[in-house]
């Protein structure tokens, strides 16, 4: 085995393809951080993070109480509420809602969620899961001045059907 071969192999992780394998984790692990940190919903201000004991959701489509989805979320639920926050929804034409949140454009209604504080890391990974690709988590707040988690259509709402009131396509 020849001297650069031997070096080589004892540099490891200190080669450039190591070095290169590194920046690649540390970029993906980067996008996955991403995915947890909430865009601030007033003019770019931080929002308090919730703290583990007192963790909040807003739904207004599938996950919320009586719906579709909610059975894959409902063991993370201490307590489901109604309420209401600043924003517009609209018909997505495949099954479910999607809500552009804030700037004065109307009110979402739909139900809050507290979640259990031993389930919210899981909770928040189903939540990404479920809603990756299509929506992203923002912070908003509630008429009670809650701060919550929702999940914001990510596309351009354009030609979609504006809805009023409480969303009930999918009612079980």
């Amino acid at each position: 085995m020849s001297e650069v071969t031997v070096r080589r192999a004892r540099d490891g992780w200190r080669s450039p393809a190591g070095i290169g394998t590194i920046a690649a984790v540390a970029g993906v692990l980067v996008a996955v951080l991403a995915l947890f940190v909430n865009r601030a919903d007033s003019g770019g201000a931080p929002a308090a993070a919730p703290s583990a004991e007192h963790t909040y959701f807003f739904v207004y489509g599938t996950t919320m109480p009586g719906h579709l989805r909610y059975s894959l979320i409902e063991d993370f639920v201490a307590e489901a509420s109604p309420a209401t926050v600043p924003g517009r929804l609209y018909d997505s034409g495949n099954g479910y809602p999607a809500a552009k949140f804030g700037g004065g454009q109307g009110s979402i209604e739909g139900y809050l969620l507290r979640l259990r504080p031993e389930r919210v890391a899981e909770a928040r990974r189903t939540f990404t899961e479920m809603e990756a690709g299509m929506f992203e988590p923002v912070t908003v707040t509630t008429d009670r001045g809650v701060t919550a988690t929702a999940y914001e259509w990510i596309d351009d709402v354009d030609g979609l059907q504006r809805l009023d009131g409480m969303w009930n396509g999918d009612e079980q």
